[in-house]
């Protein structure tokens, strides 16, 4: 199982978003973090993006850990934070060769953000 956290924010939001991170609980041992990483532009603000990988047994856990986590940074006033579910390609196409519909493939999946 494959999530994704994203922060964006403005340049005046960084040093508190900084400080969040040296607040949070550390990511548990369940989960593989890689990132976060960052970019940034003049129109877009900052962003991050950080990837979370967990066997399908902990994706509950998971939720909850990041549903946590990005709450702590969604309560700093100009930061916007979101968490998304994906798929992998093989769990698609299993689904995909079940139903053998597109579109009961997509009613099969329950996602959590």
């Amino acid at each position: 199982m494959i999530m994704f956290g994203t922060l964006t924010f403005g340049a005046d939001c960084a040093l508190a978003v900084a400080e969040n991170f040296g607040r949070i609980a550390p990511v548990p041992d369940f989960l593989k973090l890689t990132g976060p990483y960052v970019r940034s532009s003049i129109e877009g603000g900052i962003s991050t993006i950080s990837i979370y990988e967990c066997d399908d047994a902990k994706a509950d856990a998971t939720a909850d850990y990041l549903t946590r986590r990005y709450a702590t940074f969604a309560e700093i006033k100009g930061v916007t934070a979101n968490i998304e579910e994906w798929l992998g390609v093989g769990v698609v196409l299993q689904l995909l060769d079940e139903t053998q519909s597109v579109t009961a493939a997509l009613d099969a999946v329950s996602f959590r953000f």
